[in-house]
């Protein structure tokens, strides 16, 4: 069911905007859990409250979700200097947990590139269908995300979906931030209300808000992408999304996009 919170653009969308982790792809799927996990690692030592502790660490991860990861890692240092902790650098911080994360991801990406699973095995379902269903109308088609740039290249090209894209940016200093992608669209002369963004986190959701466009959250509840997740509808919801949906098995998701 796509669940309405607003209604966004009435314009037929001209250019549609993914983001990747947790909206298209699950290569990462589990990553707040190991992020969590490692911060409290070092948090749980300096107050009794554990939960506590937890649910603002969680608060700060999913604020910056769609962002380079070191936001992420500056909110935990500040929040371990509160605590009279004595942090290390972000960039440091950063670094353990893309190892952690590393071992996850590797596994599933060796999967795939050797046959042992299908690409659409780490894809949320119906991704690849409404991927060619948007491509199919002659729109304007792009993969925005926080994740590193290299990183997204390799795995859009193992998971066989970066034919539909016009352009795709991660996060390095020679490609461009989601702010600046939607900035880009405006410029060139796309309504921002003809822009269309996929998300499962606040800042594509903010971002596209911001220049008018229609937001759809996507809060689907990993690893098996069929329900929605509750704490993401909440924050997805906070941001300003338009719409929730589980996947892209919802009927009628398509003549949404088109803005039908």
């Amino acid at each position: 069911m796509i669940e309405r919170l607003g209604y966004g653009s009435r314009l037929p969308a001209r250019a549609v905007i993914f983001d990747f982790d947790g909206t298209l792809a699950t290569v990462r799927a589990g990553w707040m859990e190991i992020m969590l996990d490692m911060m409290m690692e070092t948090l749980g030592p300096l107050a009794n409250d554990a939960h506590a502790l937890r649910s603002e660490a969680e608060d700060y991860v999913a604020r910056f979700t769609g962002k380079d990861t070191v936001h992420q890692m500056e909110a935990f240092a500040e929040h371990v200097w509160r605590l009279g902790g004595e942090p290390e650098s972000p960039e440091a911080y950063k670094a353990e947990f893309m190892e952690r994360l590393e071992h996850v991801r590797a596994d599933r990406l060796s999967a795939a590139e050797e046959g042992r699973i299908s690409p659409d095995a780490l894809l949320v379902p119906g991704a690849r269908a409404l991927l060619q269903a948007v491509q199919g109308r002659n729109l304007e088609i792009y993969l925005a995300s926080g994740t590193a740039h290299n990183e997204i290249l390799r795995e859009a090209r193992l998971l066989n979906i970066e034919c539909y894209f016009t352009g795709m940016y991660g996060s390095a200093s020679t490609s461009l931030t989601k702010r600046e992608l939607l900035a880009r669209l405006v410029g060139s002369g796309i309504p921002g209300g003809a822009i269309l963004t996929f998300g499962d986190g606040r800042v594509e959701i903010e971002e596209t808000k911001a220049v008018g466009g229609t937001a759809i959250g996507v809060a689907t509840l990993e690893p098996d992408c069929v329900e929605v997740d509750p704490k993401k509808r909440g924050w997805l919801a906070a941001a300003g999304a338009d719409h929730i949906i589980p996947n892209y098995l919802e009927p009628g998701l398509l003549e949404l996009v088109l803005g039908q």
